[in-house]
């Protein structure tokens, strides 16, 4: 694959934990939650998958060469230690993976980010269930949070909560460590809320968090049992789990910051991303996802009811999902859903692609673009045979 298409395709790593560093605020006092105030939202119809079922089929052995040869280029060129991908079709299914020389390939990647879409799927089955509602306030389980009459259920799975996002705490930057639910809330509470709720979107690992302690107040269960009982199991997925506090899986690619720092624990992120698992099984929850196997057709809709524009261009945020405008081959653009995970050291992303009916997912060990690395195997799975 010639380096220049590879540069032409590239979109940028979107690289979701950490990207903003909270300036000095005062923080917001306010007397109701107010409507947005933002950029437009994405206004265009969001189209979903209408088939369910998963078709496995082998590639022919021609676009399989031209997959495989691609992910060679996307080693190189994101200089990953290890990376994986898988691309499902209506018909045939693809997955390849690398590793260095010697070494045993690993089983799961860390996917971050790529969590929170599990969590908001666990919300939505509550909702489906009539055990919660999006428009519970947060103070029902939290009362001494700030703004927490006004914030709502559906706030934080929208990060439109104005709560302070901890990974952006000066003092836990300066020294990274582990830290519990109770403890990144309360670094929330600490710098008061950032805008009033509604008010605003900005990206807040903390309010995913939220959203596990309140799974684990309705479940009566810890939240990483709640998530792999309604998702994983339900639907056999062998190696994708939510880990639990400190759980290092032996068949984890481990993390590999580009820098040499120590890297964090990936059972840290907690509610806000801490599944591990293999490309296959990544998408093979998505394509349920967006194919009405785990919640209603309602609330799978309501997932991509509201897209807030994003820090990065032509990136918006729904509720747990994402929706990408990504360029095409014929130098306009298209759209991808699905959802991107990074942390120093690792990058995933799981989405389809409506033009390409494809669905396609890629973890790595390292700090390439996982966003690149999907759009140019795409991209080869639609060259004529």
């Amino acid at each position: 694959m010639p380096k220049r298409l590879f540069l032409l395709i590239a979109i940028g790593s979107l690289g979701l934990v950490g990207r903003l560093l909270a300036q000095d605020y005062k923080p917001a006092l306010c007397g109701s939650a107010l409507p947005y105030e933002g950029a437009p939202l994405y206004g265009k119809r969001v189209e979903l998958p209408s088939d369910s079922r998963f078709v496995a089929g082998a590639l022919d052995a021609i676009a399989a060469r031209r997959l495989e040869l691609a992910l060679d280029t996307a080693m190189a060129q994101t200089g990953a230690t290890n990376l994986g991908a898988s691309v499902v079709t209506r018909e045939t299914m693809w997955s390849a993976t690398r590793s260095p020389q010697g070494t045993v390939p690993p089983r799961r990647f860390y996917w971050a980010s790529v969590g929170k879409a599990f969590t908001a799927v666990v919300i939505m089955q509550l909702v489906d269930e009539g055990k919660i509602k999006l428009g519970d306030p947060v103070s029902r389980w939290l009362p001494e949070l700030p703004q927490g009459k006004l914030t709502t259920i559906d706030h934080l799975l929208l990060h439109t909560s104005g709560l302070f996002s901890a990974n952006e705490d000066a003092e836990f930057r300066r020294a990274p460590r582990y830290l519990t639910p109770v403890e990144s809330i309360q670094i929330a509470i600490k710098h008061g809320a950032m805008f009033c709720p509604g008010q605003a979107w900005r990206y807040s690992n903390t309010g995913y968090t939220i959203l596990g302690q309140v799974i684990e107040a309705i479940e009566g269960r810890p939240y990483h049992e709640v998530v792999n009982r309604r998702i994983s199991e339900r639907l056999g997925l062998s190696t994708l789990r939510a880990l639990g506090p400190l759980d290092s899986p032996a068949d984890l690619a481990p993390l590999t910051p580009a820098d040499g720092s120590k890297p964090m624990s990936p059972s840290s992120a907690y509610a806000a991303g801490a599944m591990v698992g293999s490309t296959d099984d990544m998408l093979r929850f998505w394509h349920a996802l967006l194919t009405k196997q785990l919640l209603s057709a309602e609330s799978t809709s309501r997932m991509f009811e509201h897209l807030y524009p994003m820090f990065d261009k032509g990136t918006y945020y729904g509720r747990g999902v994402m929706l990408y405008v990504v360029p095409d081959r014929n130098g306009g653009t298209k759209t991808w859903i699905g959802h991107s995970g990074g942390t120093p050291g690792a990058k995933a992303v799981v989405v389809y692609s409506p033009t390409d009916r494809a669905f396609v997912a890629v973890a790595l060990t390292g700090d390439g673009s996982v966003e690149a690395t999907a759009n140019l195997l795409l991209t080869q799975l639609a060259e004529p045979k």
